[in-house]
């Protein structure tokens, strides 16, 4: 029994303070200005997230040093080391699903064109030493180049799936990335005839005129500044489409939607600000990749290259060049196309973390047993 306090003469004596009750269950803060109210069975988000409008909030001293990480990555925005480590991670502990998916991948589609390339390549008669441009020895050497490309549209598809799951905190293997893919294949290959079209649009609209005025006036210098104006603007409108369309493979599965949605989805999460560093993370990794590659192929293609001289093969050069060039293309889809198709699952993931809050759904998920944010191939057997 506490006594009252002292209360001076003539005041009015202060309120006896509350208690609170026992049986009352814990209440959570009121969420700040501009945060959506969770969907009913979602637990109450910590304090320290502010709207997805405003981006992640920085939690407060309670939960510093504190990440919640059910899979390859923190369920936070993700910085460059994350994003590398993740897809580094997710390739050694999933090589079946990645790199032996991308070498069965890569010998299924480049076998065939590249044993058509040497077949066209093989019907050349000028020498490769020739001045006259062999037109059968340039379509036998380009022609692996074909099922490289369609190599890399299936590689990236199954990468986005296994980086997806991988973000839950499952392993895959081959047989469930296949079955998890399969059914959005056709919305890839659409997603790349449309980008194709759209690229001969867009060297057209660019190129167009000076070319015509070179063909109508002949080379001069006025026309070789148009040119190279021209030319600058085609690597600038590259460069732009090819960020604003990153995440064009990974939405079409991950979410399952189809390839004009899927373009207009990637173009909502790729605006604003964000784009310059998702262009910066794409091009570093497309120089990373690259150097690597280069460092694997340039060996072997030279091997090849002093092999052919020297066993007297001079005379069907072009059949060995496109025989190269696919094997230098499987090669290059084993070690590249994993990573950098997982790099950008990984920053379609982040930008969905930073715009709507991916995050909060997925630590649902992880906790509380919820739906995950897309589906995988054993829930829908």
């Amino acid at each position: 029994m506490t006594e009252n306090p002292w209360v001076a003469p003539g005041s009015t004596p202060p309120p006896e303070p509350t208690r609170p009750d026992p049986t009352a269950p814990p209440s959570y803060p009121t969420p700040p200005p501009g945060y959506a109210p969770p969907p009913p069975g979602y637990a109450a988000p910590p304090p320290g997230y502010a709207s997805p409008s405003s981006g992640y909030a920085a939690p407060p001293p309670a939960y510093a040093g504190l990440e919640f990480r059910p899979g390859i990555i923190p369920l936070r925005p993700l910085g460059l080391g994350d994003v590398y480590g993740a897809v580094t991670k997710a390739v050694r502990g999933n090589v079946a699903a990645t790199m032996g998916l991308a070498l069965l991948t890569a010998l299924v589609c480049l076998i065939p064109f590249t044993a058509l390339g040497a077949w066209v390549a093989n019907q050349e008669t000028v020498g490769f030493d020739s001045d006259e441009a062999g037109v059968y020895g340039l379509i036998g050497t380009y022609l692996p180049n074909v099922g490289s490309v369609l190599a890399s549209i299936a590689l990236t598809g199954f990468l986005a799936y296994v980086i997806g799951q991988a973000v839950l905190g499952r392993k895959v293997g081959m047989g469930e990335t296949w079955d998890g893919t399969k059914r959005r294949l056709p919305a890839l290959a659409g997603a790349v005839l449309l980008t194709f079209v759209g690229a001969l649009v867009v060297v057209a609209a660019i190129l167009g005129a000076p070319i015509a005025l070179i063909v109508s006036q002949g080379f001069t210098p006025l026309t070789g500044i148009l040119l190279f104006v021209a030319g600058l603007l085609l690597v600038v409108a590259y460069l732009f489409l090819w960020t604003r369309t990153a995440f064009v493979t990974s939405v079409i599965v991950l979410e399952g939607r189809g390839a004009l949605n899927a373009f207009a989805r990637s173009w909502r999460l790729t605006s604003g600000t964000p784009f310059w560093r998702i262009l910066g993370i794409r091009l570093l990794t497309s120089f990373l990749v690259g150097m690597a590659a280069q460092i694997v192929l340039i060996p072997i293609t030279l091997v090849g290259v002093l092999a052919i001289f020297a066993l007297g093969g001079e005379s069907q050069a072009f059949m060995w060049q496109a025989i190269l060039t696919g094997f230098a293309s499987i090669i290059g889809a084993v070690l590249t196309t994993p990573f950098s198709a997982g790099v950008d699952a990984l920053l379609t993931i982040d930008q969905r973390i930073r715009r709507e809050g991916l995050d909060v759904q997925l630590i649902h998920t992880a906790q509380h047993g919820g739906p995950p944010p897309w589906p995988s191939a054993v829930q829908d057997r």
